[in-house]
């Protein structure tokens, strides 16, 4: 059975599953899977949907087209926004879901995960952090503690360089913990 070779997430058919602790890699997956199922999907993610215009034939202008007027290959691209937030829908867990079901567009659907789950809180950068001081502390490179918060100061996000400053003038960097 086809499906026996696929755990869920796997299958080419369904897009994989979202992963809030490994976002980057989830992202990445995802964007390959759009590309490689329908270029389309992907441009109505980043871009918006496809405009429903067209050229005013007397005055070659773009024009808004009304729907009763709509060629069959336009209504095929508007409809791909629906196409390209079911596959979002179908990657996201209950509990992603619950907090995009308002977006009307797969764009905005898109720039609410990245907004949400891209960048790396404090804790998490911290905790990485941590892993890195204990294995080296393993191998025997120790470092002062001193060096250690430095690191860590300088390694935060650019959004944490007005606090990191406030921390390195109003602090003894050599006793901090």
């Amino acid at each position: 059975m086809d499906s026996d070779k696929y755990p869920e997430g796997h299958s080419m058919q369904r897009p994989p599953l979202f992963e809030s602790d490994h976002f980057i890699y989830w992202k990445n997956r995802f964007e390959t899977y759009m590309k490689e199922k329908d270029l389309d999907l992907w441009h109505i993610i980043l871009n918006g949907d496809f405009p429903s215009v067209a050229k005013n034939e007397v005055t070659q202008i773009l024009e808004v087209v009304p729907f009763k007027e709509q060629s069959d290959d336009l209504k095929k691209k508007l409809a791909k926004n629906n196409v390209a937030k079911m596959v979002l829908y179908n990657a996201l867990p209950k509990k992603e879901y619950e907090s995009i079901f308002m977006c009307k567009m797969a764009k905005d659907i898109w720039q609410l995960l990245l907004i949400t789950h891209q960048e790396e809180s404090i804790d998490s950068g911290f905790a990485r952090f941590n892993t890195i001081i204990i294995s080296l502390k393993a191998l025997d490179e120790g470092f002062s503690t001193k060096n250690y918060v430095r690191k860590l100061l300088r390694a935060l996000h650019p959004k944490w360089r007005a606090k990191v400053t406030a921390i390195e003038e109003s602090k003894d960097l050599s006793s901090a913990t």
